[in-house]
């Protein structure tokens, strides 16, 4: 009886053993789907209730032109859908400090929108490229009118055609661009030998070439001010609001009014956002984009006032006769043969172009 029991008490712990390890395996497979279930709503949106929340890196202070239109935008899509879709926006690069890190993490899908500046997707949208040629827009109203009617439509078009992973939903205006350094230049020859800090744009890096300056890419906009300091750079250039905003008219007093481009931002998009949600959520998001073009225009306009009255007393703006601008203009004529011959075309509507 007694050797019975004993094995009888073996099969009962063997048992309990398995029934055990059933139990630890099924939890396992219970956490592991969790965590599954977790790192994709991560990756593309949580889910809130029945809704989805998305996100949006931003670079620029909360009250900057573009973080205003980028918070007008979550207002819109917001109400639009009833909340069901929210999108929280994220500004002084909490997300993303670089806007190119940005674009890199809308094409792997680890990112809904961001507002970028059309100047680092030419690498991916080489048309963009015509959008940003050097002293290509006579004026304010001549550029708004080419990003924002039938032109611009091309552009925001042709970046889903390449399909790279984004989708254009609309244009911000950025102003116009001129150079900023720590002394005072009135002609293009003395930019020769200059290291000036750029965006990732072969339009601009290839005018400065023309210049005999080299452009230098892989310095983030709130690093600028720094590596101008220190002397890592002779200079850089951007707009006006950009350049009071990091406080980067401290380290280069000198802003040259050179106004050689215009690079436009753009709200951009994740392709595998939209591949995931309805054609219809899809419609109410580009609508919603489009309707914040005219508010970031006006606004923009109201802060590059205030930013040009700050400068005004705070740095020393120097304004060039047209003989000194025309050394400038003539070194551009070199980096449009580069495009000409692709999108020649193109450049001809643009120049065309009536306000």
């Amino acid at each position: 009886m007694d050797i019975e029991k004993s094995e009888n008490e073996k099969k009962l712990e063997k048992t309990n053993k398995r029934k055990c390890l059933l139990c630890v395996a099924a939890i396992f497979i219970v956490l592991f789907t969790s965590v599954l279930a977790f790192l994709v709503f991560h990756k593309s949106g949580k889910k809130a209730g029945e809704g989805i929340v998305l996100r949006l890196s931003e670079v620029h202070s909360d009250e900057y032109p573009t973080s205003l239109a980028d918070k007008e935008f979550s207002r819109l899509v917001y109400e639009r859908s009833g909340g069901r879709i929210k999108v929280e926006v994220y500004t002084d690069g909490r997300l993303f400090s670089d806007e190119p890190d940005a674009l890199a993490a809308l094409q792997a899908g680890e990112l809904d929108f961001a507002r970028i500046s059309s100047a680092p997707i030419c690498k991916f949208v080489p048309v963009l490229n015509v959008v940003n040629l050097p002293f290509l827009y006579r004026d304010d109203a001549h550029f708004l009118n080419v990003i924002t009617g039938p032109i611009g439509q091309i552009f925001l078009d042709s970046i889903e055609k390449e399909n790279v992973g984004i989708v254009g939903l609309c244009f911000y205006d950025s102003g116009s661009r001129s150079l900023y350094m720590k002394k005072e230049i009135h002609s293009v020859e003395e930019l020769e030998g200059m290291k000036i800090r750029i965006q990732v744009s072969p339009t601009m890096n290839d005018y400065l070439l023309s210049c005999n300056a080299t452009g230098i890419i892989g310095i983030a906009t709130h690093e600028v001010y720094d590596k101008i300091l220190n002397g890592i750079v002779d200079g850089a250039e951007n707009n006006i609001p950009t350049y009071q905003t990091m406080g980067d008219y401290l380290a280069a007093p000198y802003y040259i009014k050179t106004n050689h481009a215009r690079v436009p931002d753009i709200l951009v998009a994740s392709s595998s956002l939209f591949e995931k949600l309805p054609e219809s959520d899809v419609e109410l998001i580009k609508e919603c984009a489009m309707e914040t073009e005219l508010f970031q225009i006006k606004r923009w306009a109201e802060k590059e006032e205030k930013s040009a009255e700050i400068i005004s007393k705070a740095a020393n703006v120097v304004e060039l006769t047209d003989e000194e601008l025309s050394g400038f203009r003539e070194k551009a004529k070199g980096v449009y043969k580069q495009y000409e011959a692709e999108f020649g075309d193109l450049i001809e509507m643009i120049k065309n172009e009536e306000p």
